[in-house]
């Protein structure tokens, strides 16, 4: 990632308070050096995450945060070598399960909700189940793609955060 971020294709060339302090979380922009340890494919995401952000792809911006979030779960150092154990002191085969409800336990409720949220509204862009708001050919779906960019980049946050404080 190089170069100032910029809110593109809202017609608003102006960074984005979210994509702001995802950048400056995530990268040291001086020698575009990754802060966080989200292992390869993590880091990838990551990239393409924010350059989908700077050129307002907002589709993208979207689907690629959900999956961030799945992949820092699995991914990320953070978790290596943590296998859940169970109350008889052996290994949860369920993994998945554990993941999900012990990897992201240290988020507030509201934050769950936003990545509920996330993951809803990235569903509902990959598997066609009916309109979505955002793709619907009105005259207000780039607004509303973009707000919703921008809630996506708000809801990865904490998780990346964590990353953070504890990669």
């Amino acid at each position: 990632m190089t170069g100032p971020v910029t809110r593109r294709g809202s017609g608003i060339d102006r960074p984005s308070a979210a994509l702001k302090q995802l950048s400056a979380l995530t990268f040291d922009l001086h020698t575009d050096q990754p802060r966080l340890d989200l292992g390869p494919q993590g880091t990838r995401i990551l990239k393409e995450l924010i350059a989908a952000a700077n050129a307002g792809l907002w589709v993208s911006v979207v689907i690629l945060a959900a999956t961030l979030v799945d992949v820092s779960m699995h991914e990320s150092s953070q978790f290596d070598g943590m296998p859940f154990v169970d109350g008889n002191g052996g290994d949860d085969s369920v993994g998945d399960i554990q993941d999900e409800v012990f990897g992201l336990s240290y988020l507030t409720a509201n934050e769950r909700h936003q990545l509920d949220k996330l993951r809803a509204h990235r569903n509902a862009l990959v598997h066609y189940e009916g309109p979505v708001a955002g793709v619907s050919g009105s005259a207000d779906d780039e607004a509303a793609l973009a707000a919703t960019a921008e809630q996506a980049l708000l809801a990865i946050l904490p998780v990346l955060e964590n990353l953070e404080c504890w990669g």
